[in-house]
């Protein structure tokens, strides 16, 4: 198979027609995975009156009698199963509330504890032009408030029924919030891919100091973050150092939506092993740098299987080539590249494409430069990018557009 561009491996990843089945998690499970139908409101949101603001609850026109508060007197005319009967806030009476806490029957608004004072048993209002001087208050002449003033009435965010949020939206702490206080107990999700993470050879180092003509293991450490940051979800790594039997044995072996393997000096031993498994390659080798060695195929059980070579660089090239899209295609998620403009030329490879580390520039118009100390595959400049930009050979001129991958 020969040699294709960095377009078509990315379009070959895209094409990737299987999505995942739809499963039930509670909201605090389902963070993570993406929203298999649209999140509706069980209830009204908020469920009933509540105060905006701490001070007093009122009823009718004032002076207002003040009263101590009790809970019954707040949920005062709704059914709640720890009161057999309900004191309602009767016409010209005045009980405290803080922000948030729940109204009940007879509350017309709510006034500010700073626009109000207790005179003996009776709360009035304040002057509005007075009380946040350093003058003495002045008791209003009048003692109307608006009707719902204070008040967040019921279902003033969202009525019983509608729709909050639509299907495929990422599932955040926030959205995993929003649905607990929409009345959900179990959402429709998505889930977030499970990657399979298997390092071939022992001829990297694991721990200490490099040595022995060994160097440290870069890439086994990278790949559960940079998995994680383009929504997938990793198993421990299986580490193969018997052969092909071995290999074949583990990629059987391990469950996963997404098979990734890794190592210096693997790329022989993985493609002799997808040969024997009869596994359909669509892509072997892109020419771009770095990631030039990356591998997708799929197997016959209908998982990808991604090989993203042994170097940091290489990993994090194959896994925004490769594994972002494929992701995408399993979750219905939509493709995270944009689209930015260069600060600065850039000279072209002429013969393929670079994946180059940049940062942001200016966020308003998508301005990027090129991280320094850079070069294609130097760690230093992955180290404080913001993303890679895809140049093509041609290069790419000062703002001219460019394709940027987030970094994950």
């Amino acid at each position: 198979m020969e040699i294709c561009s960095w377009d078509q491996a990315r379009e070959r990843a895209a094409a990737f027609t299987r999505r995942l089945e739809p499963l039930l998690a509670t909201p605090d499970e389902a963070v993570g995975g993406v929203l298999g139908e649209p999140l509706r409101a069980l209830a009204d949101m908020p469920p009933y009156d509540t105060a905006t603001v701490d001070g007093w609850a009122v009823s009718g026109p004032g002076p207002w009698r003040v009263r101590a508060a009790t809970r019954r007197d707040m949920f005062a005319g709704m059914d709640y199963h720890e009161a057999s009967n309900h004191t309602l806030l009767r016409d010209g009476q005045a009980a405290p509330v803080t922000a948030g806490e729940p109204l009940g029957a007879g509350v017309t608004g709510v006034v500010h504890q700073n626009r109000s004072r207790v005179d003996g048993t009776l709360l009035k209002l304040l002057q509005t032009n007075r009380y946040r001087s350093s003058e003495p208050a002045q008791f209003a002449g009048s003692n109307y408030i608006e009707p719902g003033a204070g008040v967040r009435a019921r279902g003033s965010d969202a009525g019983a029924g509608s729709m909050l949020l639509p299907e495929g939206e990422p599932v955040t702490p926030a959205v995993a919030a929003l649905a607990a206080l929409a009345g959900h107990d179990a959402l429709s999700i998505l889930p977030m891919p499970i990657i399979g993470l298997i390092r071939v050879g022992d001829d990297v180092l694991d721990r200490g100091i490099a040595r022995a003509g060994l160097t440290r293991d870069g890439v086994t450490p990278a790949l559960p973050g940079w998995i994680a940051g383009i929504r997938g979800r990793c198993q421990p790594t299986r580490i193969v150092t018997e052969g092909d039997g071995e290999l074949i044995d583990v990629i059987d072996d391990v469950i996963s939506d997404v098979v990734i393997t890794s190592g210096p000096s693997a790329d022989a031993a993985v493609r002799r092993v997808l040969s024997g498994m009869r596994a359909d390659i669509l892509v072997d080798g892109v020419d771009c740098q770095p990631g030039s060695h990356m591998l997708l195929a799929q197997l016959q059980d209908g998982r990808p299987l991604i090989h993203c070579g042994g170097m940091p660089a290489d990993a994090l090239a194959t896994l925004l080539t490769l594994a972002a899209p494929i992701i995408c295609a399993l979750t219905g998620l939509p493709d995270p590249a944009q689209v930015g403009r260069m600060d600065e030329p850039v000279i072209g490879d002429r013969r393929r494409t670079l994946l180059m580390p940049v940062v942001s520039t200016s966020p308003r118009n998508n301005g990027v430069s090129l991280a320094r100390p850079g070069g294609p595959s130097g760690l230093f400049a992955l180290a404080r990018a913001s993303g890679l930009v895809v140049i093509p050979p041609e290069g790419r001129r000062t703002n001219e557009s460019v394709t940027v991958l987030p970094m994950p």
